[in-house]
């Protein structure tokens, strides 16, 4: 594909809930053709679930599972790209692209409140979701220059060259918006699961 960061905001928009955007981008290199798409789990550390999470009990469970689900359902999505594989904890690829990142909010909204008259109007009982995104190419080295003094006392300069340029680095945000109980063509209606 030509444009790499458009196939990965789709690949985005099609994992995640509904519609998504991106809000904001640090670096966008014009990269393309990667080998080889190799994730790294999405960090939910530091992200809020706030909405119907079904019960106070469930939602630990929830928290826990989301990382590997929306990995693996961005993965189908970029093996349109590359062929594409889900590290494992530790693992580090040699090549290719890595792709890592954080869920910063799930919010599953309330799709009872989506049925009210007014709740379209107001977006009343949304589905929202914001994403940092970050791909590193794997191919391409960097060179790291560090200054130091030996042992005399001498500044030395220090050339070493590391693996990965940050090729892309963004954030994606979106939801439901005022889907209603029939759905959309992004988003499925609010009586079904």
């Amino acid at each position: 594909m030509k444009n790499s960061l458009l196939a990965l905001c789709l690949a985005l928009l099609l994992s995640s809930c509904a519609s998504v955007r991106v809000t904001h981008t640090d670096i966008a290199t014009g990269a393309t053709n990667p080998s080889a798409i190799y994730l790294k789990p999405f960090d939910v550390s530091d992200c809020t679930f706030i909405g119907r999470h079904h019960s106070p009990g469930e939602l630990p469970i929830r928290k826990s599972l989301a990382p590997a689900e929306f990995t693996e359902a961005l993965k189908e999505e970029l093996e349109e790209m590359a062929p594409a594989v889900v590290l494992k904890n530790g693992d580090m690829p040699d090549s290719g692209w890595l792709v890592e990142g954080s869920i910063d909010l799930v919010d599953s909204g309330h799709p009872g409140t989506r049925l009210e008259p007014l709740g379209d109007l107001f977006q009343d009982g949304a589905s929202h979701i914001m994403i940092h995104v970050v791909v590193i190419d794997m191919d391409a080295k960097r060179a790291v220059t560090t200054d130091s003094k030996d042992v005399t006392g001498t500044q030395t300069t220090a050339v070493r060259t590391r693996r990965g340029v940050v090729v892309y680095e963004f954030d994606v945000a979106g939801g439901s918006h005022s889907t209603g109980k029939l759905g959309s063509i992004t988003a499925r209606a609010s009586g079904t699961r």
